[in-house]
């Protein structure tokens, strides 16, 4: 009896068909206050605090967006001029970094220096747990644009990394 040769090929289109699953469409976000544009699987959504630092209070506007793979973050926050142009922007960066690691108690991974339209960056790779004690990793990218701090992150659960378009965020970010 011969064996009917379409079944292998329909069972291996199913499971293609089935793997082949869109990656979600990134949409513009604009902030016009923030001067920043990135493209956004999912809308962010703006949050304001004040926080109390050596320089005096700063407010830092953080945007976030959550789905089940994902946080993604982009947060600026402007420092008193005269304390940047007195400051190395290499003393800055280091220090936020610093700050981002240990607000999320993690380790860093990776460090790379990059820059933004001549304006300079610190690409970060961090591990770190979740507040319910899962392990992420978290993406980021953090500049300096004159005296305003740019951070921008992605916080994927190390079983969901391949699910996520970090780059596709990161690299979207644009100052106006």
């Amino acid at each position: 009896m011969r064996k009917p040769f379409f079944r292998p090929l329909l069972l291996s289109l199913l499971l293609v068909a089935a793997c082949n699953t869109a990656a979600p469409q990134l949409e513009e976000f604009a902030s016009e206050a923030g001067n920043f544009t990135i493209q956004t699987p999912i809308a962010l959504t703006e949050n304001r605090q004040s926080v109390e630092t050596a320089v005096g209070p700063i407010e830092i506007h953080t945007f976030t967006a959550e789905d089940r793979n994902a946080a993604y973050v982009v947060a600026y926050s402007d420092y008193p001029a005269e304390m940047v142009a007195q400051t190395d922007p290499d003393t800055l960066l280091s220090g936020s970094r610093d700050g981002a690691v240990q607000n999320v108690g993690g380790t860093l991974i990776s460090e790379d220096t990059i820059d933004l339209n001549g304006n300079p960056g610190l690409a970060l790779v961090i591990d770190a747990q979740t507040e319910t004690g899962e392990e992420a990793t978290v993406n980021a990218h953090l500049y300096l644009f004159e005296n305003r701090l740019y951070q921008v992150l992605v916080v994927v659960p190390k079983d969901e990394a391949d699910k996520v378009d970090v780059e596709g965020f990161l690299g979207s970010f644009q100052v106006q």
